[in-house]
């Protein structure tokens, strides 16, 4: 198998990678709705006691409603803000202007050194602040645009994603005759449990998250607006998005939430921050340990270490799918280990100093 992927390697170059790529996208993108479908269809299976197909049916109303209301409602709102923003940063904002008025209007010491800094220092550090505002509108109009451009290959994959929901049992029963095809009996049985473990490794963690960042970033939209922050809508959803990333999701969701606020309200990027400060204590003492701590179930270092190492891998998608990946290599590593362990006639040597993880606790 080794010297399999090597010759793949070989013959198809980066080029060829991505015009693959680029020709499975639909199919892709249609994989990855119908893998977070299926656990909401399987909710609906066990609950209300209903057929496979009447639990599609169901899970594929209440998306398309969500989408409905969301195109109706939120999308132009959100659209509204970003179409603000970027004329606010093509207006030339005058942070001179912005500064003194901060420091003639707050009478704080730190406030005071910190205008002054500002005042004092060279076009080229006013310039930076000034490009990272470009920056932040550039790439929310990207993120719209993208949206509009992939809407009839989203339309195309929501369709082959209901015949993936639909035949599931099919075509895994076919993955599986594959594998036992080309596999000899016990590495088909171990490749079959690493896709087991796998899948419910990354089913727990993605329901998780995605819960909880769509509860935070509602909480934050909703205190955001009652606080009258610029643009509460835009900016809730921001931090909700970043929210998926663990522990470093926060603060990079918060850079451009309170700088916005700063450059159009300067007492609302204070009253930003201090807000999400407060959500994101909510949801690291409350929300994150009920919804995906108990999923996930591993101690800070590794998930730390996982989303550094993914990010630098693979950017963002490697900051969100780092963790899930981490755990499943982990899980493989340390079942393989004490099963040689126990073979050997010491399997519980060092056991009494491991970190038990929550998840394991709890079974």
């Amino acid at each position: 198998m080794f010297s399999i992927l090597i010759i793949l390697l070989m013959v198809f170059s980066r080029s060829t990678f991505c015009w693959l790529k680029e020709s499975f996208k639909p199919v892709i993108y249609a994989l990855i709705i119908a893998y977070l479908l299926d656990s909401a269809v399987s909710f609906f299976i066990r609950k209300l006691k209903v057929r496979r197909c009447q639990g599609i049916l169901l899970a594929c109303i209440i998306l398309i409603a969500v989408i409905g209301f969301s195109i109706y409602k939120l999308v132009p709102q959100i659209v509204e803000n970003i179409n603000n923003i970027v004329y606010l940063v093509e207006g030339n904002v005058d942070i001179v202007q912005i500064v003194t008025d901060i420091k003639n209007k707050i009478d704080n010491h730190y406030i005071q050194i910190a205008a002054d800094y500002i005042l004092e220092a060279s076009e080229s550090v006013r310039n930076m602040i000034n490009s990272a505002l470009i920056v932040i509108s550039s790439t929310l109009v990207r993120f719209v645009a993208n949206i509009g451009s992939s809407t009839v290959a989203i339309i195309t994959s929501f369709i082959i994603s209901i015949y993936m929901l639909i035949e599931k049992e099919d075509i895994l029963a076919r993955g599986k005759r594959c594998i036992f095809a080309f596999f000899d009996e016990q590495s088909a049985r171990k490749t079959i449990h690493v896709f087991s473990q796998a899948n419910k490794i990354f089913k727990s963690f993605l329901n998780g998250k995605l819960l909880d960042s769509l509860i935070v970033g509602i909480i934050c939209a909703i205190v955001f607006f009652i606080f009258k922050v610029p643009y509460a809508l835009l900016m809730g959803t921001v931090i909700g998005v970043f929210n998926i990333i663990p522990y470093f999701g926060p603060i990079i969701g918060s850079v451009p939430v309170v700088m916005v606020s700063f450059f159009v309200n300067p007492p609302k990027a204070l009253t930003a921050l201090l807000i999400i400060i407060v959500v994101q204590q909510l949801d690291a003492n409350f929300l994150d340990p009920r919804i995906v701590g108990g999923n996930v179930g591993e101690s800070p270092f590794w998930i730390i270490t996982s989303v550094t190492v993914g990010g630098n891998l693979f950017g963002l998608t490697g900051m969100i799918l780092g963790v899930p990946v981490m755990v499943l290599i982990k899980t493989i590593i340390e079942e393989s280990v004490d099963m040689r362990l126990i073979e050997k006639g010491i399997g519980d040597i060092e056991k009494d100093k491991l970190k038990v993880s929550t998840k394991k606790n709890k079974k």
